[in-house]
């Protein structure tokens, strides 16, 4: 999966206005309900619900808010680019200023958690973030993010090359 894939340039916000991590929820349901057709108040209940069992905030300024919801076939994406930090009850106790809003089909349960850490591992680089929030234009974020995510497939396809059969040992455990 490329993060193109999933988010486009218009799911992409610059120099956000949020006070807080409620407000960065609401923002991210209202560009998720945009992309998906779907009901803002259900997507930003259902963000709401998945904070509530712990906070998405990983750590270095980054939240992945995220949650699996039925009505839609594809994963979305949205990103928001805070233009101050928020307190987010991250792990690492820092605040966040960059969120990628993330919807994944309910029927895909098995695709959800690969492509969940791939966002995560595409996010934790160093680079890319000080790309992101440097990004001049939603293109130039989108263009960072993607950069980052096929080196990121290229490098998993050269992992699975290396290691025949690790998903049946990984199946058979």
């Amino acid at each position: 999966m490329l993060i193109r894939d999933i988010l486009s340039e218009r799911d992409i916000v610059l120099d956000v206005l949020a006070p807080d991590k409620a407000a960065v929820l609401v923002r991210a349901a209202n560009l998720l309900a945009r992309a998906t057709g779907g009901d803002q108040q259900t997507i930003g209940e259902a963000l709401a619900a998945r904070e509530a069992t712990g906070s998405t905030g990983f750590g270095s300024g980054i939240a992945i808010p995220h949650a699996l919801v039925t009505g839609i076939s594809t994963p979305t994406a949205c990103l928001l680019l805070l233009n101050q930090p928020v307190a987010y009850d991250a792990i690492d106790d820092r605040p966040v200023d960059i969120a990628f809003g993330l919807l994944w089909p309910k029927q895909d349960t098995r695709g959800f958690l690969p492509g969940l850490a791939q966002i995560a591992r595409v996010l934790r680089s160093s680079g890319t973030r000080k790309l992101l929030r440097s990004s001049p234009t939603p293109a130039a974020a989108l263009a960072y993010l993607d950069q980052n995510a096929e080196a990121e497939v290229a490098s998993e396809q050269s992992v699975e090359a290396r290691s025949p059969g690790r998903d049946l040992y990984l199946q058979d455990a």
